[in-house]
């Protein structure tokens, strides 16, 4: 810490150090909250158009294009989140924060546009 007091060592230390877990922390707690959304609005039937309402509706009905149509819009949801938000954030964690590899993240970007 090379003398950093209190403000200083959150700031330079503690925080860099913490970013990463609480960037995962959040992407499970946000797949998470959108699992419950989802139940919620099965079971407690939330008024208007929803995607649990949907499932459910398909379910009692025996439609099971409209329940594998339904399960994809809410898959694509999970990982368009996943990708551009959290992704992102991490992404640019490790690069701020000097967690990757440069040299892997080169060979990386040189594989991706060969193949």
């Amino acid at each position: 810490m090379l003398g950093a007091r209190r403000w200083a060592a959150f700031r330079s230390v503690t925080l860099p150090a913490a970013l990463p877990s609480f960037v995962g922390g959040l992407k499970q707690g946000w797949a998470f909250a959108w699992r419950s959304l989802l139940a919620g609005e099965v079971i407690g039937g939330i008024a208007g158009f929803s995607l649990g309402q949907q499932l459910q509706a398909n379910r009692e009905f025996a439609d099971s294009a409209g329940i594998v149509a339904v399960m994809m819009v809410i898959f694509a949801i999970g990982v368009i989140m996943d990708i551009l938000v959290f992704g992102n954030i991490e992404r640019f964690i490790r690069r701020r924060y000097g967690l990757s590899d440069t040299a892997t993240s080169i060979l990386g970007s040189r594989n991706r546009a060969t193949a």
